[in-house]
């Protein structure tokens, strides 16, 4: 008898054993990836009155590798997506949508156009993203990097009115996985918006 009831108290303990590695199994893989959205907080001056331009905000061109959905860090010198994050835009849309908006709420020009738009302008801004990625140190602490170059041209002649590279640099201070890392992106796009506003209104007053 008592082998017997050994014998059973062993298959039942297997029993519960297996379904409990399976439970956690279903629980692991039936994760999915956050979405997190790009929202900078952005406090531009705004002018009282605007100048006759139209601007058109082209769509910005970027990498292929920085042309996706996934948060990206680089370690190790490698460039990895995180498991459970993701934009919920591409960051090059993103920002385009950004930078027009920030620009015609600043009222500087007479209308801030998205490069998909068919109303006519005479000026275009034309953006390249180069950077945009969080990059940890060998001592684990890490920080985002973005850069972007800008130049500005008049329609008509054709002419490159001014040229510049932004760039901002933030620490991440929350270590919470992307949630953290998408904090630091925030302040860093914002920094990058601010300095955009003040570059393009002395390029065109």
């Amino acid at each position: 008898m008592n082998d017997k009831g050994n014998r059973m108290k062993q298959t039942i303990l297997a029993i519960l054993t297996l379904m409990l590695f399976s439970g956690c199994s279903i629980k692991e893989t039936s994760l999915k990836p956050y979405s997190y959205t790009l929202e900078p907080m952005l406090k531009l001056e705004r002018f009282s009155e605007h100048n006759k331009d139209v601007l058109k905000v082209a769509y910005i061109d970027a990498p292929s590798g920085l042309n996706t959905r996934a948060i990206l860090y680089k370690k190790d010198g490698a460039m990895q997506p995180y498991k459970y994050g993701t934009w919920s835009e591409t960051p090059p849309l993103k920002l385009q949508h950004l930078i027009t908006e920030a620009l015609m709420d600043q009222h500087h020009f007479s209308s801030v156009i998205a490069g998909t738009s068919m109303a006519s302008n005479n000026l275009v801004l034309e953006p390249i993203l180069q950077n945009f990625e969080e990059v940890f140190r060998e001592d684990g602490s890490s920080y985002v990097y973005v850069s972007l170059r800008f130049r500005v041209v008049e329609i008509k002649s054709g002419e490159v009115l001014g040229s510049v590279k932004l760039s901002s640099k933030k620490e991440v201070t929350n270590t919470n996985g992307a949630a953290g890392t998408v904090e630091a992106f925030n302040a860093a796009t914002a920094e990058v918006i601010k300095s955009l506003s003040l570059w393009i209104n002395e390029v065109r007053k």
